[in-house]
């Protein structure tokens, strides 16, 4: 029962049923825990993750080869990194899922490097390994923009025959793109034998975060004429292509588009690139009105995205109402106060940029290094 919720993703209505095994007296087994981890892991219940590991070393299965899997994967999931290692250098016997949970926690946890050095040592005691490792590891070289490395894995996904595996030309299109090699993305797009709605939205949405948006919408036409249905993710790569490429007619007309053809409810990153498109458009007016009549409660990244919109068009007025509700969601504040002082002072308005900056500095609000509001790329 617990298995066949989790597996269909159901990981809140599994969690129950092991309270009622629990309750009723019955002790779980280790088919039991590995069963219920990957809802922890999918939920971040790290506690709750904690006392299954402690229930699988009071009944003595703290060693079981499946169990160190969902285990060192569940810590992964939640960022614990160094409880997942801890339990990875603990087994003297390691098999492959073993080693591909360890590498997709680092990459998960945005330690590339780790996860490019443990696939080495991988290499190195001659341990066999499958499409899986390679995925993970590319992604690894896609977050450290390795580009010489993830040539290398291409090359031995290659040998493998992993070359028309659609998680590893996936990989490898997103890991190119952020490499900058557009075109390497691309000639592996074009050597794929069946391109999926995934292949394509890698490839488009490569396209969109390189400033190529003629050639993202090219090729969103081609994926429709080919009979691909897009899917949510499709349209936010489309959106962002409309939005680099500064597309306002080809932008609303993919939103309606989306909503009205392919039934899709649009996501707040619809919306964000919508308004960041209006914005930097100097449609000002637009993009707010737009945002008020969101059936959505507009986040944070979504006022952020107007509010840049403001500094880049000197509309003071405007970016003091976008202030005012972002102060309402309690996320952001220090950034839109900054940006304010900003446009305040931008716009030669000395007194209110001087009130600004004394209000922060009696709220005790400093700058939070490295933030921005817009998230979609």
């Amino acid at each position: 029962m617990i298995a066949g919720y989790v597996q269909n993703g159901f990981y809140k209505e599994g969690l129950p049923v092991l309270r009622d095994m629990v309750a009723s007296g019955t002790q779980p087994n280790v088919v039991t825990l590995v069963s219920i981890l990957p809802a922890c892991a999918s939920l971040t219940f790290l506690d709750l993750g904690k006392l299954i590991h402690g229930c699988g070393i009071k009944v003595g299965v703290d060693s079981d080869m499946a169990l160190m899997n969902a285990l060192i994967a569940f810590y992964g999931k939640c960022g614990n990194l160094d409880t997942a290692r801890s339990l990875f250098k603990g087994m003297v016997v390691r098999n492959l899922v073993l080693w591909n949970a360890m590498i997709g926690a680092y990459e998960q946890n945005n330690a590339g490097t780790d996860a490019i050095k443990l696939f080495c040592r991988m290499q190195t005691e001659n341990v066999e390994y499958d499409y899986i490792t390679i995925v993970s590891v590319i992604s690894a070289c896609a977050s450290l923009g390795a580009l010489n490395t993830g040539r290398w894995l291409h090359e031995l996904a290659r040998m493998k025959g992993f070359r028309t595996n659609a998680s590893v030309t996936n990989a490898l299109i997103d890991m190119y793109a952020k490499c900058g090699n557009i075109d390497l993305a691309k000639n592996v797009f074009q050597g794929l034998p069946h391109k999926s709605v995934v292949s394509w939205t890698s490839i488009i949405g490569a396209c969109a975060s390189h400033g190529h948006g003629d050639d993202a919408l090219m090729l969103f036409s081609m994926m429709k004429e080919q009979g691909t249905k897009p899917n949510s993710f499709t349209f936010t790569a489309v959106l962002t292509a409309c939005r680099h490429a500064d597309l306002v007619e080809e932008g609303r007309k993919h939103f309606e588009s989306m909503i009205k053809d392919y039934s899709i409810s649009p996501g707040i990153e619809h919306y964000a690139c919508m308004v960041d498109l209006l914005g930097r458009a100097g449609c000002l007016l637009e993009a707010y009105k737009f945002i008020e009549t969101m059936p959505v409660e507009p986040d944070a990244g979504v006022w952020g995205a107007l509010l840049s919109a403001c500094r880049i068009h000197g509309n003071v007025e405007l970016a003091e109402l976008v202030v005012a509700r972002l102060s309402r969601l309690d996320t952001q504040t220090v950034t839109s106060y900054v940006l304010m002082s900003n446009i305040y002072a931008e716009a030669s308005r000395w007194e209110d940029e001087a009130r600004l900056r004394n209000m922060m500095r009696k709220k005790l609000l400093k700058k939070l290094p490295g933030q921005s509001f817009v998230g979609v790329n």
